[in-house]
């Protein structure tokens, strides 16, 4: 079944509570753009794969909007990928509602476009509201929280720096390598989680597996994971990390196929029923 979200809005105005045409507009654009700017965090490829289509509007007030997940290539299974970017769109709004601080996968872009739609229900918009499913508590902006949220986004985009450095490993794209001033192998990655590039140090191990990767690959911007000392600008702000290992992941053209897994002289042509009675009895041979 098509996954499907509700928003409402409600405007502030004399004698009405119809929205303005450009708050209407823009405060829609600004939610389908921070489901947008979620997948495209969470894609390996970066990509967009889901196309959000109106599918329901309805006449009644407040003004309801209804949007359905749908493929962007014909039969590709989104299902998976649209579950992930409802799930963190919806915990994430939540989040800033309540403390100053960046949600998983909320890139800067996304930040920016989450503050508007905040703002916009402070000034012009008397509700917003988004209906994420039946598996999610929806998430209903009203102007007291939208004073306390907007200033929450705020923060998470430009928080106090309180520099520190911690063991871990980040997952991003490769962007490009060089050597810096003092001669150090520098690999560029795109942080998956914020979208912030991040400047990686090599050695040992890391280096090794760099100097392996055929440098078309490195710029293609294939997915890794690097692990070592983590150097944050402030909570959640990787600027740079002083990698000693790196593992590159495969790109899904060099996934296993169904083809692949498929044997279908799986049984020793035996019927599948047979086959699973032999095997819980131990006659399997």
């Amino acid at each position: 079944m098509t996954r499907v979200i509700k928003i409402t809005i409600s405007g502030r105005g004399v004698g009405t509570d119809a929205p303005s045409a450009d708050d209407l507009l823009d405060q829609v654009r600004d939610f389908i753009e921070i489901f947008r700017g979620v997948e495209k965090a969470i894609a390996e490829d970066g990509q967009n794969a889901i196309d959000w289509r109106v599918t329901n509007a309805s006449k009644a007030s407040p003004l309801t909007l209804e949007f359905g997940a749908f493929p962007r290539q014909h039969a590709l299974n989104i299902d998976r990928r649209t579950g992930a970017v409802v799930r963190h769109t919806a915990e994430g709004l939540a989040a800033l509602r309540e403390r100053p601080e960046r949600p998983p996968y909320f890139t800067d872009s996304v930040l920016e476009r989450a503050e508007k739609t905040f703002e916009r229900v402070t000034n012009g918009l008397d509700l917003a509201e988004v209906d994420f499913g039946p598996e999610f508590a929806s998430l209903k902006i009203t102007h007291a929280i939208a004073v306390t949220a907007a200033r929450n986004t705020q923060l998470a985009l430009k928080p106090t720096e309180k520099p520190y450095r911690e063991l871990g490993s980040i997952e991003g794209v490769t962007q490009g390598t060089e050597r810096d001033g003092f001669g150090r192998h520098i690999l560029w990655i795109k942080n998956r989680l914020t979208g912030d590039s991040v400047k990686c140090i090599l050695s040992g191990q890391a280096l090794q597996t760099i100097e392996q990767l055929i440098v078309a690959d490195v710029l293609r911007a294939q997915r890794i994971r690097v692990s070592g000392t983590i150097h944050y600008r402030t909570i959640g702000r990787v600027f740079q990390i002083e990698a000693n290992a790196v593992e590159s992941f495969r790109r899904r053209a060099e996934l296993p196929t169904v083809d692949d897994i498929l044997d279908e002289t799986f049984t020793g042509g035996l019927r599948t029923e047979e086959y699973l009675d032999r095997l819980r009895d131990g006659r399997l041979s």
